[in-house]
């Protein structure tokens, strides 16, 4: 089984990061609405507040908030 790498908790502040979602989103800073998990296809995803769907957590850096 693959490694996760960028495991996410309910109410971390995070940043979209080297993805096309990240442009114009630069300074944003999102809420975990969950804890992240495993999507049926094997990716690490966590919802984010207010951002329709989920999200690949290797694109979302963790921020002070």
């Amino acid at each position: 089984m693959k490694e996760i790498k960028n495991v996410l908790f309910k109410g971390d502040k995070v940043k979209m990061v080297d993805c096309l979602e990240a442009r114009g989103r630069e300074d944003v800073v999102w809420t975990c609405k969950t804890d992240s998990f495993r999507s049926c296809s094997g990716h690490e995803v966590v919802f984010l507040e207010n951002f329709s769907g989920y999200f690949l957590t290797e694109f979302l850096q963790r921020v002070k908030a």
